[in-house]
């Protein structure tokens, strides 16, 4: 629910591949996206191709997605100037994959969140401070709802969300008999269906994430606060807030987005099948370099940012611990800075939050028809998707269309029929496929529509 289950893509690429590179302006639907992995890859690589201007509109399945969206985009446009990028990177991945964090990133979540409730109730101060995002096409019930739930976040009470215990009752429940031989459990799965798909994922940092739901440990850090982020279903009564607790993703792990490919070859090594890098230090690298990338719009050199490349983790068996919250009072208020300089400026691009109704509403606004050169659907939103959404793509976008390749929990029969609806979809869309589709093997299938005539049948 709240970390994508593929890695993550630059759209715009994805498009130029297949699509016209003449475009001076391209529009893309991201609809499931989860944790605006491919809008932070795409922002960050646009220099990399001829400058144009990009759209990117967000449909999600819930008011808490698109909150967690706002929050790790924020997160990745902040200047540098208050910490180096290696503290940026590693405040990012804490909040986008642990349940627990350290206390200097979890004060600054709480100030974040303060931030982001006046950008919410504010849209003057939103378009002022982080013009690059709105959310002015969101429902006002859904901002309402989000402005409680950052207001949530900003109570830095740990009381309120025990994350620990949270995380513990979830996998009490899923695995139930099981429980008590849970070990076993978690060597089955990684063993039997992770490995042979993500490698790189080495099996301590897996077992780790299972047993406490910590996915990027270093060497130097503990955690002891709860990350309220990852909270769902909160509602305030009285003086208290009450939530639904974690219902969040406990199997398939969040290093699938950013962890298992690098443009640094030399992070992928391996000897006798096991890699000398864990998936956290390939995701911290990849991370890292979309910062860097989209602050200075130059290419990142591991080399000249003197970031450690000797350490080889992933074959070291790291103690296990307890994971315990701290049980000390609220936070201490962090101040942030709320100024013109406070952002990146993306003056090339704009990411557009939309309600989850529009998938139903915009296919009928003549504004939206055969606007997007490119539609991400994630597999979670797979069946939200009716044929009438087809009617705002443009003849000859690119569709790419999420696997569930790296659904640990489900068979590999499961994951194997995910393909015939995906198929369907593809005909509905009236798409033709641009490359031979494995659902086992291969992490997205993509098409291309290709319409016999001009018009499109709204009614389906």
């Amino acid at each position: 629910m709240f970390w994508g289950l593929s890695p993550a893509l630059d759209l715009q690429e994805e498009y130029l591949k297949y699509g016209d590179n003449s475009a001076y302006e391209l529009n893309f639907l991201v609809i499931g996206g989860c944790d605006a992995r491919h809008l932070i890859k795409t922002i960050s690589q646009a220099y990399r191709h001829e400058r144009r201007y990009m759209n990117l509109f967000v449909v999600d399945g819930c008011p808490e997605i698109i909150a967690r969206q706002l929050l790790l985009m924020s997160l990745a446009f902040e200047k540098t100037t208050r910490c180096g990028l290696l503290e940026k990177t590693r405040r990012f991945l804490e909040v986008y994959g642990n349940i627990l964090l350290r206390p200097p990133t979890s004060r600054y979540v709480i100030a974040k969140a303060r931030q982001l409730v006046g950008m919410v109730t504010n849209p003057d101060f939103m378009t002022c401070l982080f013009p690059c995002v709105s959310i002015e096409q969101m429902k006002y019930r859904e901002r309402d709802y989000m402005e409680n739930l950052m207001n949530f976040w900003a109570t830095g009470n740990t009381n309120q969300f025990n994350s620990c215990e949270l995380w513990e009752h979830r996998l009490r429940n899923s695995l139930g008999l099981r429980y008590d031989s849970r070990a076993g459990v978690f060597d089955w799965d990684y063993h039997m269906r992770l490995k042979e798909i993500a490698s790189q994922i080495c099996f301590q940092e897996y077992k780790h994430f299972r047993e406490h739901g910590i996915a990027f440990t270093w060497l130097e850090t503990e955690v002891c606060r709860p990350n309220v982020t990852l909270a769902a279903g909160v509602y305030k009564c009285g003086d208290r807030y009450l939530h639904r607790g974690y219902l969040g993703d406990i199997v398939a792990s969040p290093y699938v987005a950013y962890g298992l490919t690098c443009e640094d070859k030399d992070m992928l090594k391996s000897s006798h099948g096991v890699s000398y890098k864990r998936a956290t230090d390939v995701t911290e690298r990849n991370v890292m370099r979309m910062l860097y990338e989209v602050e200075n719009h130059a290419k990142f050199d591991a080399s000249v940012m003197s970031t450690d490349t000797e350490h080889n983790l992933g074959m070291a068996v790291m103690c296990d611990f307890d994971a315990k919250i701290s049980r000390s009072g609220p936070e201490a208020p962090l101040l942030l800075r709320e100024d013109r300089d406070t952002y990146i400026n993306v003056d090339y691009a704009k990411v557009h939050f939309l309600s989850l109704s529009a998938l139903d509403h915009y296919p009928h606004k003549p504004q939206f028809q055969g606007l997007f050169h490119g539609v991400f659907v994630g597999q979670n939103m797979l069946q939200r998707v009716k044929p009438s959404v087809w009617s705002m793509a443009r003849d000859d976008a690119v569709v790419l269309m999420e696997s569930r390749k790296y659904l640990v929990e489900l068979k590999r029969d499961d994951v194997k029929a995910f393909g015939d609806p995906l198929q369907q979809v593809a005909t509905a869309a009236q798409c033709e496929s641009l490359s031979p589709f494995n659902p086992e093997m291969d992490d997205y299938a993509k098409f291309r529509i290709k319409r016999s005539s001009g018009s499109f049948d709204l009614g389906n």
